[in-house]
């Protein structure tokens, strides 16, 4: 019997079998064998960075806030990186304290309280869950100045002491015993010490403390600021060679915001400073904290009014720790795959219309004066051209570097230099006289050959109020009145329409009511018999109409109001809306423009505007005009002078203060009694293209003060744009029928101007104008009691006198319009 075999020992069958086993394990030991090639060979490296890491940690990263720019792209904020020193409370062990501290008190100056509250800080019990660092010291010094954020400079080594008691660091005493970076005369302190006055740098001789005697660390700075002179060495260099050694420390990078052209626009850019309690509240009750207590936000200008626009949205960032560093984790696309941290959104740039060369030449026209503002716009648009307030600061200075943090400068100063004068109210005097013969031609009060008889005086309720020129006018209509700056013409009209209809007219020109600019401005006050009810002591009386018309008493008004005003009156009742932004970009290049909202017709007749206008243009180009220092060779200027009364006096305070200094007491409380000088001008005179407005504070006549400044930012604009001016002929005013003034004492070329005698020059302050790189003094003051015919008005740095929306702690006055009569 044979015997047979089944199939599955069929030998053909395994044969190839196993041959397609052996293959299927051949390629995967290639396949092995070409991975582990890939990975030994090819990303070796790779991997072996990878295998180093010791920690990765995700952390918060700030997202680059957008620029600031001018109109000819020209950058006015930007962001420069900071550095802060960060201990993860989480990582330390009690035991390592004391030598933590001790490690970082070798690498950076610590006080001993310093050091005393970082082991304290330590030493509280941290739940390890909770990651939040301990920010040891904030903007460590790299390459730009902690104090005003220049490019800092290499130098041979400097000598220094350090005072590990005080604080206080020391520099060596310059032979002349002069500061190196003001020049001002050291002051001599107890135990053989200098200090400045201004910058509040200390000097020493010797190797000990002047304070405490203790022994000074001596040590030496290579770098050195080009702007304050002050030596620095880079502390983020030093402590990130030491890390290695310190592996709870870490040197964390963030933006901090620079502004490169310093005084130029710090009111309208405003500055940055770290959040404070009021700014952490979350957007809901029930929602996260938008922001923590190391932000930086937006404190003043534009930078608080765009805060939220210009942040961006913050993400996140992966720090690895390896070799003993830590680092981002850039390379290492992988691990950034999986932990996929939050992106960060840069925010969005603005870009304005303003104009540098002429905010530039408001700056230079404005420098022999202690403080005032000059403003100027696009008169069709409303453009803001040039918006400079004079004293300025630097807000480098003021944006959370090492000036203590709150400290910023006096805001009670005379000079008041963080008062944006631009946008608050001052009584804006005959500038405001517009409003009144406005109203009159439009009630049909008075028509263009009405006159009023100026004998010099008017007489109110039993008493006499002089016109600025004593002289008197004689007979004057519409057009002299406004030429000559006629008080006792302007009083008749005050009468006649009474105090509503001058606050409705008034309102309805632009007076009292926001210009449209996208940053904080005052809206200054326009009174009514209403507001006088509520407000004053005894109500309303009659004279106070009077006082309105000629723009004292209690009616107050911006500069930045009165262009747009003046801007209405020259374009023909096209009241345009102001805006300072001209468009956005985002990082890929420009987004949109901004918005340009139709200017407001205004309810006026033409006959008004041009017997208006044809007063204006008389101001400046008759020979019996108040503005003729306006008068330009380059182009037809009209416009309107003002001399506001505003005495005042130093306040107690400060007059204690200088008590043993009575020179420069004497000196402020003189520059005080001064008046505001206003102009208001516009050009050409026939097509407007620019409206400019200046104030002097406490700067005298109107006429003699502020018009040869407007003059310089109007020849300073037309000198570039030469292709659209007219020839500036003089239009003299047309000559009034027989019952018109039969002179015109106006035309006398003693006469000082619109309410302002001839200016005295011992009067006139001899403190000098305080430059803008030069911390202003500290000058406060108070209002000064009326005389018999001035009006008090309140200072922009007094909290004495009256604001708009508040009552008025003065009776009944008789300020050059008898708003005191009965």
């Amino acid at each position: 019997m044979a015997l047979t075999l089944g199939p599955s020992h069929d030998a053909q069958r395994h044969r190839a079998q196993n041959r397609l086993a052996f293959a299927v394990v051949a390629v995967g030991v290639l396949a092995l064998a070409a991975r582990l090639l890939a990975v030994q060979w090819l990303g070796g490296e790779r991997y072996e960075r990878y295998a180093a890491i010791e920690r990765v940690s995700k952390i918060t990263a700030q997202a680059p806030r957008g620029l600031i720019k001018a109109s000819d792209g020209t950058v006015l904020a930007r962001n420069i990186e900071s550095h802060r020193l960060e201990v993860l409370t989480n990582r330390v062990v009690p035991e390592r304290i004391p030598a933590l501290v001790r490690d970082l008190r070798g690498l950076l100056d610590f006080a001993d309280a310093e050091a005393e509250q970082l082991v304290a800080d330590l030493s509280k019990p941290v739940d390890p869950r909770k990651r939040r660092p301990l920010a040891v010291r904030r903007d460590l010094v790299s390459t730009h100045c902690p104090y005003d954020s220049s490019p800092l400079e290499l130098i041979p080594p400097a000598p220094y002491g350090f005072c590990a008691t005080c604080g206080r660091g020391f520099e060596p005493l310059p032979e002349r015993h002069v500061c190196p970076f003001d020049q001002r005369r050291l002051l001599p302190q107890d135990g053989g010490g200098f200090r400045c006055s201004t910058c509040e740098r200390e000097f020493c001789a010797g190797h000990a403390c002047p304070y405490d005697r203790r022994a000074l660390r001596q040590g030496r700075h290579n770098l050195r600021c080009p702007l304050c002179r002050r030596t620095f060495n880079d502390e983020v260099a030093v402590l990130r060679a030491h890390l290695h050694r310190i592996p709870e420390a870490r040197v964390v990078a963030e933006i901090q915001r620079e502004y490169p052209l310093r005084f130029l626009a710090s009111h309208l850019l405003g500055y940055m400073g770290y959040a404070q309690p009021a700014d952490l509240r979350a957007l809901t009750p029930w929602g996260p904290q938008l922001l923590g207590p190391g932000d930086r936000v937006g404190r003043s200008g534009l930078e608080r009014t765009f805060d939220w626009t210009l942040r961006g949205v913050d993400g996140e960032q992966l720090v690895v720790r390896s070799d003993g560093r830590e680092h981002d984790a850039k390379g290492y696309d992988e691990l950034v795959g999986a932990a996929r941290p939050q992106p960060i959104v840069a925010g969005a740039s603005v870009r304005l219309t303003l104009d540098l060369a002429l905010q530039r030449a408001a700056k230079v026209a404005l420098k022999d004066v202690h403080a005032g503002a000059a403003v100027a716009i696009d008169a069709r648009s409303g453009a803001v051209l040039a918006l400079y307030s004079k004293p300025s600061f630097d807000p480098n200075t003021m944006s959370g570097k090492r000036t203590p943090q709150g400290k910023v400068p006096d805001d009670l100063v005379a000079w008041a230099p963080l008062i944006h004068r631009a946008v608050h109210p001052f009584p804006p005097a005959s500038v405001y006289k517009v409003v009144a013969a406005v109203a009159a031609l439009e009630e049909g009060l008075v028509g263009a050959r009405t006159t009023f008889h100026c004998p010099g005086h008017y007489e109110f309720g039993g008493r006499r109020f002089h016109c600025h020129d004593r002289r008197g006018h004689g007979d004057v209509s519409i057009v002299h009145a406004l030429r000559a700056s006629c008080d006792v013409y302007f009083y008749h009209l005050g009468e006649l329409l009474g105090i509503d209809r001058l606050e409705r007219y008034a309102r309805l020109l632009g007076f009292g009511a926001p210009t449209g600019v996208e940053f904080p401005e005052r809206v200054g006050r326009v009174p009514s018999r209403r507001w006088y009810l509520d407000h004053v002591r005894g109500g309303y009386l009659p004279g106070f109409a009077l006082s309105t018309a000629v723009g004292q008493k209690d009616v107050t008004a911006t500069p930045l109001q009165a262009a747009r005003v003046y801007a209405g009156l020259a374009r023909r009742g096209a009241l345009p809306q102001l805006t300072v932004v001209a468009g956005w970009e985002g990082p890929d290049g420009p987004l949109h423009d901004a918005p340009r909202p139709a200017p407001f017709a205004l309810p006026l007749r033409q006959q008004t505007l041009d017997l208006v206008r044809e007063g204006l243009r008389a101001v400046v180009q008759d020979e019996g005009g108040t503005a003729r220092a306006a008068r330009s060779e380059l182009v037809g200027v009209a416009g309107k002078t003002g001399t506001a009364q505003a005495a005042q006096r130093p306040r107690r305070e400060l007059t204690e203060r200088l008590r043993d200094d009575p020179g420069a007491l004497h000196r402020l409380a003189t520059w005080m009694q001064s008046d505001h000088a206003w102009f208001v001008g516009y050009a050409p005179a026939e097509d407007p293209d620019i409206v400019v407005v200046v104030l002097v504070e406490h700067g005298g006549s109107g006429g003699h003060v502020a018009a040869p400044i407007a003059r310089q930012i109007l020849d300073a604009w037309f000198k570039r744009h030469a292709a659209t001016t007219e020839v500036p002929v003089p239009v003299p005013v047309p000559r009034a029928r027989s019952d018109a003034a039969p002179t015109d004492p106006g035309a006398d070329p003693r006469d000082p101007g619109e309410g302002e005698a001839p200016r005295d020059d011992a009067l006139a302050p001899s403190v000098p104008a305080p430059d803008d790189d030069a911390a202003a003094p500290e000058l406060p003051g108070e209002p000064v009691p009326p005389p018999a015919d001035a009006t008090p008005a309140s200072h922009p740095s007094l909290g004495a006198g009256s604001s708009p929306g508040t009552g008025s702690s003065r009776g009944p006055d008789s300020s050059r319009g008898p708003g005191g009569a009965p």
